[in-house]
């Protein structure tokens, strides 16, 4: 009985989860840890770690265990499992050897002592490349922050369009019904209901519009921050972000990884010219020999180091540092790219919140004074004092007013995402408040 209230009690909890309502912080906070593109990045930056620990692997010693069985005549094949077996007889006819099996197990280890700085800078490539995976990362993070805030600000946009489009329906629906009043009374011609009737057919053309506009934008936030097949509703709660103070930067990670893929590459074409430097490297074995034919087992060590240097190597080398400079040349004019495309991107965001803003205030008073005409030009029309046309003129002018100013407050908060954005800010303030 148990277990069935506990399950009860959570599929509640799940299905109360699912149908609440997607704030722009949740949507940040799902997207961050949900979306393809972030998850893809985290597993970038685990490879990226497990590529440094590839290259700190090689300073350790390595220590393998080898084991072989073989059986041979061979005259050098078996003198020599002879001696390894401690199975020599004086009685040994060199001319005639007897077969032999010998079993061979070894333990062996090698280890690095020099080379010329190659395992070092490849190292350091490694940890830069690391480095740069994680900024990359980061970057990801900031600009889907965008896309969530975008997409979300585009509902609401839509959501406004609906709202505009269904006051239009329901101003020409109460047009119509004014102008049918007068045409059963004499004072209107037949045209005059047509031209309403039309008006109004349009504007409920474009509240199909608007909500399918609607539907598709919430599918498309939907997938962004990839959620799965279940209830998805937005919030009609429009967070409060004020645009960022002329002295508020933060850091653009995009520069960060350009910065530490060129370290990456300063430290490759350090590992590239260690190919002209000696290696040496120490070595130690412990071997243990048993064969069954004669009954003998033994035991030996062999310890040294090699000295290795390629005094010509068909121009490997050089060619080895060409491409390495050449990749480094890439990496810092790829740094300056970089560094201005974010400038650009900086000043056309700050140039779009300007534009956005003064929008908004021309269309804020455009719209007030639409509403206004439209009560004028109603109240004419009712005495007949002025034509449908002047009526339908009025009312088309306010949708459009209204429909110019939706789009310029999500425009203004799209301006707002991006110029934080720009700058390697967050989306929210800690302190940001609903309307």
């Amino acid at each position: 009985m148990l277990p069935l209230i506990a399950a009860v009690v959570l599929g509640g909890a799940l299905s109360a989860a699912a149908s609440e309502p997607w704030t722009l912080e949740r949507a940040l906070s799902h997207t961050l840890t949900n979306s393809p593109d972030a998850r893809l990045a985290r597993q970038r930056i685990v490879a990226a770690k497990a590529a440094l620990d590839q290259a700190t692997a090689a300073f350790w010693p390595q220590v393998q265990v080898q084991s072989s069985y073989m059986g041979s005549d061979n005259p050098m094949l078996v003198f020599g499992s002879i001696l390894n077996q401690e199975a020599f007889s004086p009685s040994l006819d060199f001319n005639r050897v007897p077969d032999v099996d010998n079993l061979n197990v070894k333990g062996l280890v090698t280890a690095p002592l020099y080379t010329g700085g190659q395992m070092g800078s490849r190292r350091k490539a490694a940890r830069a490349n690391s480095q740069a995976t994680e900024f990359e990362a980061e970057a990801v993070r900031n600009a889907l922050g965008f896309e969530v805030a975008r997409a979300f600000h585009t509902i609401h946009k839509a959501h406004a369009f609906i709202e505009a489009t269904e006051a239009a329906t329901r101003a020409y629906e109460s047009n119509l019904a004014i102008a049918q009043r007068r045409f059963e009374a004499g004072t209107l011609l037949r045209a005059d209901v047509l031209d309403v009737e039309v008006r109004l057919a349009q504007a409920r053309e474009d509240l199909v519009r608007s909500r399918n506009a609607f539907a598709l934008s919430e599918r498309a936030l939907r997938s962004l921050i990839g959620l799965e097949e279940t209830e998805f509703a937005v919030s009609l709660d429009v967070p409060v972000v004020a645009p960022p103070d002329a002295g508020e930067v933060g850091t653009r990670p995009e520069l960060a990884a350009a910065r530490s893929r060129k370290n990456a590459a300063e430290a490759n074409v350090r590992a590239a010219r260690g190919g002209y430097y000696p290696t040496l490297s120490a070595f130690g074995s412990l071997d243990y020999d048993r064969g069954w034919r004669l009954n003998g087992e033994g035991e030996s060590w062999t310890a040294g180091a090699v000295l290795q240097w390629n005094l010509w190597d068909g121009q490997l080398t050089r060619a080895k540092v060409a491409e390495a400079r050449a990749s480094q040349e890439s990496a810092n004019e790829q740094e300056r790219k970089v560094r201005l495309a974010i400038d650009l991107e900086i000043e056309q965001a700050r140039i779009g919140l300007n534009e956005s803003t003064e929008r908004l205030q021309v269309t804020e008073m455009a719209v007030a004074k639409a509403a206004e005409s439209v009560e004028l030009t109603r109240a004419r029309f009712e005495q007949g004092l002025c034509l449908a046309s002047q009526l339908l003129d009025a009312e088309t002018a306010r949708t459009s007013a209204r429909v110019r100013r939706a789009e310029a407050e999500a425009d203004r908060r799209i301006a707002i995402a991006a110029l934080r954005k720009a700058l390697g800010l967050p989306q929210l303030q800690t302190d940001s408040a609903s309307k």
